[in-house]
């Protein structure tokens, strides 16, 4: 018998008949561990970080174990309440790598995991205002009876929310500036369209836009041209 660190490996030796056969059996005897050796939860289970936005990361520990640090290499990390919250402004195609230290019961801390995250661009928002695309032509009645921007992330059927965005008007002197909290033209915003001339451009700046994951997404701009269609159509 032959103590090596935790293990103890008894050879027996056995002869049967006229030949001699070795045969190796193993007994496992298991120390106190240093470490607790905890599970950790890391969700969601994407591996993609998204440029631009704020990358909720949640990590849980199973058992007794503890979180002494986490760490991100390629971008940066804070913590928010029981989360963290993930950020990177560049490196597309690259990757960041998260690391969490368990907390040992001799006060030290190890790696407990490394989980390795794609940085990748953000689809851009695809932008409608009353349901015509940016550098688009639209007349002043359906403007302002549909009098609402949607979006949606290029390349999907992703919606997302609209949560406020300007209005600009005017002329090379002057420039109105009106705002909106929500994803509806105001009454001032109609007001100001209804005594605009055909062909007017119109500049809708600073759309800010959130995905279903809660994500304010960089602001967009969106410009259309004031149409002559339509213009007093019966029942606006």
């Amino acid at each position: 018998m032959k103590r090596i660190s935790v293990l103890v490996f008894a050879v027996l030796f056995s002869v049967v008949g006229k030949s001699q056969d070795s045969i190796s059996v193993f007994k496992v005897v298991k120390s106190t561990p240093i470490a607790i050796g905890a599970n950790f939860i890391v969700s969601p289970s994407t591996n993609v970080l998204w440029i631009g936005v704020d990358n909720k990361i949640c990590i849980k520990a199973e058992g007794e174990g503890k979180i002494a640090k986490v760490e991100f290499a390629g971008a940066t990390i804070a913590q928010r309440d029981s989360c963290y919250i993930a950020r990177v402004t560049s490196g597309n195609g690259h990757e960041a790598i998260l690391s969490v230290y368990e907390l040992l019961p001799n006060g030290k801390s190890q790696l407990a995991l490394n989980k390795k995250y794609n940085i990748v661009s953000l689809p851009m928002p695809e932008i409608l205002v009353s349901d015509v695309k940016s550098d688009s032509t639209i007349d002043k009645f359906s403007l302002m009876a549909i009098g609402k921007l949607t979006a949606k992330l290029k390349g999907t059927n992703e919606k997302l929310k609209v949560v406020s965005f300007e209005m600009q008007s005017g002329n090379q002197t002057t420039i109105d500036t009106l705002k909106s909290s929500n994803e509806k033209l105001t009454v001032e915003m109609k007001l100001v369209i209804d005594a605009m001339k055909p062909g007017s451009l119109i500049l809708f700046n600073n759309i800010i836009c959130q995905n279903r994951q809660g994500d304010l997404l960089p602001p967009q701009s969106v410009r259309i041209f004031l149409d002559e269609k339509k213009i007093y159509q019966y029942g606006f």
